[in-house]
């Protein structure tokens, strides 16, 4: 099979903005290993100050947990990995961001404003980051848009979706859930992407809360050096690829209800 030809990526690309977009949680992960001592309590006396809009603050410890299985008998071991960093919450719950030794994330749940808002706000809490942790390297980067959309009652898969499930041509039977993932490459670049296609069923029998969830995961596991604004280019790119998933996926009438 021959080499496909290299995708062209115009970060500069537009899409339609969705007054109701139907994300639910959108997150950007960056690990990075921190290069600078990575103590509690001096962490904490530095963030604290500069994050007045997160009061919510916990502190996240690591453990390794190991299950050895032998005929007869089972045993769980638990090793502490020590200290892993703080995870501060704004008031209202809707945005997180996690300082840890290995790894830099920061979430945004429902309402989802804006890219420029969010991408925005994450590089500044990074910035912060960086002053603490003085990483050099990120070794993977993702961004991770997960969106919901409630089914209407009377509506098939395919009003929502542009490549629906189908039963098999034989065995017309009724559909009650489907769980579809594809993981894709993305010649000539750094970038994968991972789009996951589900249903989630009611929260309780009877009710008419089942809905689809549509994971759009875009990442890179190929290192890069933190300069040149590498790391804002590569989010840019990525922020693109995850659009065009999110957009091909669902149906003309889909994104009407979005509207």
């Amino acid at each position: 099979m021959g080499q496909r030809a290299k995708l062209k990526i115009d970060a500069s690309e537009e899409f339609e903005r969705l007054p109701r977009a139907p994300i639910i949680e959108a997150v950007i992960e960056i690990r990075a290993q921190a290069e600078a001592p990575w103590e509690e309590g001096d962490i904490q006396e530095r963030l604290k100050p500069k994050l007045p809009d997160y009061p919510k603050v916990v502190s996240k410890g690591a453990f390794r947990q190991q299950l050895k299985i032998e005929p007869g008998s089972v045993e769980q071991s638990y090793r502490d990995l020590g200290w892993k960093g703080l995870w501060f919450q704004s008031a209202d719950d809707r945005q997180i961001a996690q300082f840890n030794r290995e790894s830099f994330v920061v979430s945004r749940l429902y309402p989802y404003e804006s890219w420029e808002q969010f991408n925005k706000e994450a590089l500044r809490l990074w910035r912060m980051h960086v002053q603490l942790a003085n990483p050099t390297q990120v070794q993977r980067l993702g961004v991770r848009f997960i969106n919901r959309m409630p089914l209407v009652k009377g509506k098939q898969l395919k009003f929502y979706l542009a490549s629906p499930p189908n039963t098999p041509r034989k065995l017309k039977l009724t559909l009650n859930g489907f769980f579809h993932q594809d993981k894709l490459s993305v010649p000539g670049h750094p970038y994968a992407v991972n789009i996951t296609r589900t249903l989630l069923p009611p929260e309780e029998p009877g009710t008419q809360d089942a809905a689809l969830i549509l994971d759009v995961d875009v990442f890179s596991e190929e290192p890069f050096e933190l300069r040149n604004g590498a790391l804002e280019r590569r989010l840019a790119e990525m922020r693109l690829l995850k659009n065009r998933a999110f957009f091909g996926s669902i149906t003309h009438k889909a994104l009407e209800s979005f509207r």
